[in-house]
């Protein structure tokens, strides 16, 4: 409902892109930004081959051919692992298992090389050893990446943000609570929610019982007074609910939105 979104191209320029319209964000996509969805089975198109899926991008944005299109369709299969590429791309998605279906979610994404990949749970609808797989690969593939890519990875699993992510935005009903380095946000958290969510992790073998956060999310077009987490929050005070609490600057590159920040660092 606010703010500004701004975009670094492949040009290296900036673009603020909110008041982007169709045609200009139509140039983007894929080119400058690509998408990793949670549930390949759905978001890849059922009547069409892999191949045909992963070429649309490319001739939408490249001055190839259908034929030259397809070979970087086939390069970027076998890039991200998929055995046989020159015979995958005649398949449908109901030909691949989960965890193949979600590579060629990856290659579609990656086809153009973009600047920033959104990745939404793209792990969520595989099994485990499957998930570790497409978590090394997402990580491979972005060291090796050139020219450099970022990636936002929206996810619940705070295992998988561990192990991925560089910086963490913790999020409650459409605000940020807690932002930093994840080394810090795990040993040090200086937001109630976030404490919240890390002691509610199973601890193998600890035998602790788990903690849950109390109360349940808020009705989130319901506009409240005061910080929205107010009324799950055991720090809670009357002060709390009177006004937003602003995002504060904790240290050189932490911000947390709790007035009471510093008795969680003690």
């Amino acid at each position: 409902t606010g703010g500004q979104i701004k975009l670094r191209t492949r040009k290296q320029d900036i673009q603020e892109i909110t008041n982007s319209n169709n045609k200009e964000l139509e140039n983007i996509r894929g080119e400058d930004v690509s998408m990793i969805f949670q549930e390949p089975m759905t978001a890849l198109n059922p009547v069409y081959r892999i191949g045909d899926q992963i070429v649309e991008a490319v001739l939408k944005h490249r001055n190839l051919d259908r034929i030259a299109a397809m070979e970087l369709a086939i390069e970027t299969l076998e890039k991200v692992g998929i055995p046989e590429p020159r015979h995958r791309v005649m398949s449908y998605p109901h030909e691949l298992s989960g965890g193949m279906r979600q590579r060629a979610m990856i290659a579609m994404a990656l086809v153009l090389k973009p600047s920033l990949i959104i990745a939404d749970e793209p792990t969520t609808a595989l099994d485990v050893t499957i998930q570790a797989q497409i978590l090394d690969l997402l990580k491979e593939l972005q060291n090796d990446s050139d020219p450099p890519l970022a990636m936002i990875f929206i996810t619940h699993n705070l295992g998988v943000v561990a192990e991925v992510a560089d910086r963490v935005m913790v999020m409650y009903c459409g605000k940020i609570m807690e932002e930093g380095a994840v080394d810090e946000i795990f040993s040090n958290p200086l937001h109630p929610y976030t404490k919240g969510l890390l002691e509610s992790i199973p601890q193998s073998g600890s035998g602790k019982k788990l903690k849950a956060i109390p109360g349940n999310l808020p009705d989130p077009l319901t506009i409240q007074n005061g910080c929205s987490f107010s009324d799950r929050c055991e720090m809670v005070q009357d002060v709390c609910k009177e006004s937003e609490v602003e995002l504060y600057k904790v240290g050189q590159s932490r911000f947390s939105r709790c007035i009471f920040w510093e008795k969680l660092n003690e």
